[in-house]
Formats: C-alpha cells, sequence, structure tokens
C-alpha cells in the first residue's frame, strides 16, 4: 500500500525515537529498521516506547515503505534526515530521549491531541458562550491556525504541558460547566494566552511544534528555520498582569450576558474589584487618581488611571510603575459642570468659585492700573465671565489664552520707543539699526562690520506690568485655594531676578535717553535732541529675552485640588460612576477599556488575528 499523510508524519516520530536511541545510527540503519524482517525487534521496542502514535507495528511500514525498484521509499531519507534536523536546529544532541514525540491524532491518549484539538475545541467554546454565537473568531478559527504542528516534541513530565492541559480540562467542557468556570473567575484558554502558554513552553525546552514537507535528498542544504518566536521573553510582568486583567473582564462579560437585570450585580461586582484611592498631586504639578484592583478578592494590585470626563466611558487603565504610553495618569478636568445635574448643592460651590476668581482677578488688575473687564471682553466665551464657568473649572487651555493675552509677544529683543495702545504696549522702529540674530547678537558682515537694516514697524512687547497682575492674581487665588499659601506649586513666570533685571534695563534706558536730552541747552532744539537720543540710546541697548516658564494646567489642578477637598465624596462618587460605565460598556459590547496600553472590549478579549504559537517548518 501507499503511504499517506497520516502515515508519513507518523513515519517522523519514528525517526526521531530511531536516533534517540541508536548511538550510531545512520540513514541505512534506519532503512533497515523499517524494511528489513529480522535483527530489528529489540530496538523497534525501544524506538516506538518513546511514540505516541496510533500505528505502532513495525508490519504497518514495511509495507507502506517497501523499495520503489533497487532505491529506498524517498520518504525513508525525508523522515530520517527531518529527524537530524530537527536534534541539530533545536540543540538535542544526546537529549533526545528526554522527550516524547507526539503525531496530531484524534486519541484522547496523546499529549498531540490535546495540544491541537482540544485546544482548539476550547477556545472556540469559550468564545462561542462569551461572544454569544456572535461572528468572529468562530467563523475563522480551525486547529491549524491554533498549532500548525503535525508533529509535537514534548518533554516528559513536563510542567507546562500539565498547565496547559488543566486550562482545556476546563475550558472545552460543557456549556452549563463552562458558564459556571466563568462565573466562578477559572482562568480559562483564549487564543493569546495558548500563544503565550506555547511560546513559555518553547522557550523552557518543554514542547516543540513542527512542521513537516518532503525532502529532495538532491538538495544539499535542507531549508529549516523556527517560526512567531520571540526575540526576548514573551510574558512579561506587564502581560501578565494584561491577562489578569482580561481573566476579571470575562468574568464581568459572563455576568452581563445573564439573563435578566444583572446590573446590580454587575455594579457589585465592580465594588468589591475596584478600590479607589485619594486624588494626590505630584510635583510634577499633575494629579492622579490611584486605585487598588482586589483580584479574588484578597490580592490587591495597584493602579492609576488617565481618562477624559465627558468624552466617552473609555479609561486608560495603568498600573503602578507602567511606562506605557496609553495614559500619565492624569486627569483633563472637563465639563464637570455637568455634576450639577446629580449634585445640585455644587452649583453652589462652583458660582463661589467663578466669584472669587474674578475678584482676585479683578483686584490685582485694580492695583496695577488694569482694566480687567477690557480683558475679559477679547477673551469672549473663554473668559472668567462666560456662562459656562458658572458651574465649572476655568479650563488649563483658558488659563494659557488668558496669559498670552496679557503677556503678548514674547520674542522681543530689542525695544525701540514704546508707544500705548489701549491696555497693549508696542516698540515703535523707524530706522536703521543692526540685524540681529533670534539670540539678539548683532549679526556681521564678512569684513566684521554689523549689518544694517531700515526697520519701519510696531511689536507687542511683552509687557512688564501685566506680568505682575498674573503674578499677584496668583498669590492671592492660590492662596484662597491651598490650606497653606504656595502649596499648590509655584506659577508661570519670569524669575524675580529677571523681572528685576528687566525693569532696570527700562529705568537705565530712560534715565540714559534723560541725560542726553539734557546736554541740549537751546529750548528750540531739545525736542529734536531728545529724538536723537532715544536713537542713539536704542541703537546700542539690547533686551535679553525675559524667560518665564508657562504651566497653565496649574491653576485648574489648584480649582480641582480645592473641589475635592471640599466635596471628595462627591468626587469619587463621579469616580465610580465613571468606572463602572466603562466597565460595562466594555463587557456588554458597547465600548472598551485600555489597559497598559492594550485595548479591551468584548471582541479584543478574543483575539481574531493571534499569530500562531511558534513552530520549527522542515522543508519547503
Amino acid at each position: 500500500m501507499a503511504a499517506g499523510t497520516a502515515l508519513n508524519e507518523s513515519l517522523a516520530c519514528v525517526a526521531l525515537g530511531y536516533i534517540a536511541n541508536e548511538e550510531n545510527h545512520s540513514l541505512d540503519g534506519f532503512h533497515t529498521l523499517i524494511t528489513k524482517t529480522t535483527g530489528v525487534g529489540g530496538l523497534w521496542g525501544k524506538v516506538i516506547a518513546g511514540c505516541e502514535l496510533s500505528d505502532r507495528t513495525v508490519l504497518k511500514y514495511r509495507d507502506a515503505y517497501k523499495d520503489v525498484g533497487n532505491q529506498p521509499n524517498p520518504w525513508i531519507y525525508t523522515s530520517y534526515q527531518s529527524a537530524i534536523e530537527i536534534e541539530k536546529k533545536l540543540n538535542l544532541q544526546g537529549k533526545l530521549k528526554d522527550y516524547k514525540f507526539s503525531k496530531v491524532e484524534r486519541n484522547v491518549n496523546y499529549d498531540a491531541y490535546w495540544l491541537k484539538q482540544k485546544a482548539t475545541s476550547g477556545i472556540k467554546k469559550y468564545a462561542k458562550e462569551i461572544l454569544k454565537n456572535k461572528a468572529g473568531i468562530l467563523a475563522t478559527l480551525n486547529a491549524d491556525k491554533v498549532n500548525i504542528g503535525d508533529i509535537f516534541l514534548i518533554k516528559k513530565n513536563s510542567k507546562q504541558f500539565d498547565n496547559i492541559k488543566k486550562l482545556i480540562e476546563d475550558t472545552d467542557v460543557s456549556a452549563s460547566i463552562l458558564k459556571k468556570n466563568i462565573l466562578d473567575k477559572k482562568e480559562l484558554l483564549t487564543a493569546e494566552l495558548y500563544r503565550d502558554l506555547m511560546i513559555e513552553a518553547w522557550k523552557d525546552r518543554e514542547i516543540f511544534s513542527v512542521s513537516l514537507k518532503a525532502l529532495d535528498a538532491k538538495q544539499e542544504n535542507v531549508p529549516v528555520k523556527v517560526y512567531n518566536l520571540p526575540t526576548s521573553l514573551s510574558r512579561t510582568i506587564s502581560e501578565r498582569q494584561q491577562d489578569e486583567f482580561a481573566l476579571y473582564l470575562t468574568y464581568l462579560i459572563g455576568i452581563s450576558k445573564k439573563s435578566g437585570n444583572t446590573f446590580g450585580e454587575f455594579k457589585k461586582a465592580i465594588d468589591s474589584f475596584v478600590q479607589i484611592k485619594p486624588v494626590v498631586f505630584t510635583a510634577a504639578d499633575r494629579l492622579l487618581v490611584y486605585f487598588d484592583l482586589v483580584y479574588d478578592k484578597k490580592e490587591k494590585k495597584h493602579y492609576h488611571i488617565f481618562t477624559n470626563f465627558g468624552s466617552g466611558n473609555a479609561i486608560h487603565f495603568v498600573p503602578a510603575g507602567s511606562k506605557s504610553a496609553s495614559g500619565e495618569g492624569g486627569i483633563t478636568i472637563n465639563y464637570f459642570h455637568t455634576l450639577t445635574k446629580n449634585f445640585p448643592e455644587l452649583k453652589v460651590f462652583f458660582q463661589e468659585l467663578k466669584d472669587a476668581r474674578l475678584h482676585f482677578f479683578d483686584e490685582a488688575c485694580k492695583e496695577y492700573g488694569v482694566n480687567s473687564k477690557t480683558i475679559m471682553e477679547k477673551l469672549g466665551s473663554q473668559s472668567m465671565t462666560s456662562g459656562v464657568y458658572d458651574s465649572s473649572l476655568y479650563l488649563a487651555k483658558h488659563y494659557g489664552d488668558l496669559i498670552d493675552e496679557m503677556l503678548g509677544e514674547k520674542n522681543i529683543f530689542r525695544i525701540g520707543q514704546v508707544v500705548r495702545r489701549g491696555n497693549d504696549y508696542y516698540a515703535k522702529i523707524n530706522d536703521k539699526m543692526e540685524k540681529m540674530d533670534e539670540d539678539g547678537n548683532v549679526i556681521l558682515n564678512a569684513k566684521g562690520k554689523p549689518v544694517m537694516i531700515h526697520v519701519t514697524e510696531e511689536k507687542k512687547i511683552l509687557n512688564p506690568t501685566n506680568l505682575s497682575v498674573l503674578q499677584k492674581f496668583f498669590d492671592n487665588y492660590t492662596a484662597y485655594l491651598s490650606k497653606q499659601k504656595g502649596s499648590m506649586g509655584k506659577f508661570l513666570g519670569a524669575s524675580e531676578k529677571g523681572k528685576t533685571d528687566m525693569n532696570k534695563k527700562i529705568t537705565s534706558v530712560r534715565n540714559d535717553i534723560e541725560k542726553l536730552a539734557k546736554k541740549e541747552k537751546d529750548p528750540k532744539k531739545k525736542e529734536q535732541a531728545r529724538k536723537q537720543a532715544i536713537k542713539d540710546v536704542l541703537h546700542k541697548t539690547q533686551f535679553a529675552k525675559p524667560t518665564y516658564k508657562k504651566s497653565y494646567a496649574l491653576l485648574t489642578n489648584a480649582e480641582f485640588g480645592f473641589f475635592f477637598a471640599k466635596h471628595q465624596t462627591h468626587i469619587e462618587e463621579v469616580l465610580k460612576k465613571q468606572v463602572l460605565l466603562s466597565f460595562y460598556s466594555a463587557a456588554s459590547g458597547r465600548g472598551y477599556v485600555i489597559f497598559d496600553g492594550k485595548r479591551f472590549s468584548e471582541d479584543d478579549i478574543f483575539e481574531k488575528n493571534v499569530a500562531p504559537p511558534p513552530f520549527l517548518k522542515v522543508g519547503m
């Protein structure tokens, strides 16, 4: 009879058993083992003892692999050479006796059957129970996608195999038992978890999957390659945490899919899982909300969140210490006015907060002779007087607009005649002067002479008065918001030394102009002399770029800190509600959550396009 694919794969296992047990093995020796009728009985028993095969009698192979004419059957060479390449590529010289060689076939007693068919069945049943027959992985998953291997090399007493088999035993069960296992939060098998465990088993040298092809005896170099094996350890701490999170989310999916009104049960599960910690301020002027996620009602693990209130139910969960790019861990303070719908007493709080904000800004403006009403008109809907801020915080970006409006152009290095336009100040320049680079250095030509340019323009300049207004406003407003003055951190600003130096420079320029103008004694020429003095002084005077640091978010954070201090219970209720909605949207198929940079939704738990686990391919 002619051998089929199944028996050819069995022959590859026999070849591995042969070279494992025959120290002086050879192609001729393997040919003799398969085709001769005498002198091979004892060796055959040793060979077949290490193989998990249905076809175990030598007669079956003798009949199928008879010589072709005067030449050995080509599958004799293919099987023997494949075994040699497997041993060499996997670095198993002298170690093959520690392994069993299992062919994929439908026999519950063979390890290969568990690693391929039973694993596939379990993954599909689990997905079907959770997704309720939705299209996706169920329509495309087959055993070769779960594991492409034709045969497996499995170390005897492999712990990794035992772990995988236990997962399969809990997953490939009846629908009723599977539902119970899901609600009992047992760890069950997904395509990704299976792949990760098989990678670990490969790296631990306990399980190797092998794909076989026919070999050409005339080919000098047999193509052999390992596929899908990551170069670094596959299941990092982060990935293990993601697996735990996926397991818990799967448990929640099970609750959301139960018949009847299960929201109360779902909420109870979340309350026992998520423990919210107080909001804290960081050295970098950020806010963090910390969580403990309580696994199995006992093991606490620390996380923080990144979220944007009002932009949907998606929340980023970031394990403590994670460098994940999914979220910095801060909270953008948006749309807090919506809270007033649930907490009427907050209307009073927000109105009082707005009144205080305006009061301290008006006071600072009055002290320095600035018109606060004009500034607010320019800011329009983003101003502190906007109706939306009757019931909210003043957003960081709007503080930024306020600061930009008051400080004006930020890269002025020379000041000509200063003129006032309303509340703004401009440098009026109309003359030839040295050309300067952005750092204020005079540009020289090839002969070392200053390059002269003619300039006619007005440039808005940094207004030291407005800078003082902002600093005064910040000092007084944060003192109001803080238990201790300055406890909310430092504001933007030119340093005190920088402000002092700039004011000294302006005073010095004015004094120099006056000195030059006073030298002219003729009253009729005094005005002309003054104009000339302005030109002479300004031509040789440089103003250093003012240094100040922006931290637009700080005042908003200070307001939020004040809000939290006054209404901590309400804030925690909002956070809990946000977390509950986020989990429920993910579990019910309406949304998702992001955990340590990876998206988790109902479909994403059961990856549709997970790469297969690693395998060794012998031949083309």
